[in-house]
């Protein structure tokens, strides 16, 4: 299987317990699997940690490795 087309062709013709065993595969699955942290997340974190006194001119330096 390839597509999701193609699996979802194939969930249609399990019988009911197994799409539910797997219901509860994919669940448990989806929950384990990190996920990258959202733009909000990371804004949160990212929020009061400048360091005072500093510039956008001496952060590019830094990041670019000019520092």
């Amino acid at each position: 299987m390839s597509s999701i087309a193609e699996i979802e062709n194939a969930i249609e013709k399990l019988p009911a317990p197994q799409v539910e065993e797997l219901a509860g595969w994919l669940e448990a699955f989806r929950v384990s699997r990190p996920t990258p942290p959202t733009v909000e997340s990371w804004l949160q974190r990212a929020r009061g940690a400048a360091l005072p006194g500093a510039t956008t001119a001496s952060v590019m330096d830094l990041t670019r490795g000019e520092e």
